[in-house]
Order: structure tokens, then sequence, then C-alpha cells
């Protein structure tokens, strides 16, 4: 499973996080202050280090794709409040 959040403007928040939920256990974590994909499980590490592929579409999807969802998502919102 995948958990993702946005905010705007709030203070010592970042403006996007994700989080992935295998099996009930946290395996990773990404934010937009870190920019840094975070592993928590030892396989998930031993994943993104052997994996490129994955790896490449962990980073794409935490700090490229989801934030710009995310800025979008706040900005349409903002202009109709």
């Amino acid at each position: 499973k995948y958990f993702v959040t946005g905010s705007s403007g709030v203070p010592n928040i970042p403006e996007f996080m994700g989080v992935v939920v295998f099996n009930g256990i946290q395996a990773g974590y990404c934010d937009s202050n870190n920019v840094t994909l975070k592993p928590k499980q030892d396989w998930a590490k031993k994943i993104l280090q052997t994996n490129r592929q994955q790896k490449e579409w962990y980073n794409h999807m935490c700090f490229k794709e989801e934030p710009n969802f995310f800025k979008n998502m706040i900005s349409n919102v903002k202009q109709f409040t």
C-alpha cells in the first residue's frame, strides 16, 4: 500500500510525504524536505540497492510525480475557496 499526503504553508511539515507499507510493516518513506528514499527494512534496502529501475521509479514518484500532483491539487483548491 502507498500512503501519500501533501500540505502547503505549514511550518516544519514537508509539502509532500509518502510511505510504503507491505503486510502491515512500513517498508519505506520519502518526503520533500529530505529528498531521499528511506528504506525502513533491510529487505527494502536490498531491493533499492539491487534493482536500479525500481529505485528510479520510486525516486520519480516521490520527488517528481506525486509532489507535482499535490502542488497542482492544492493550487486548484486555493482558487475555489
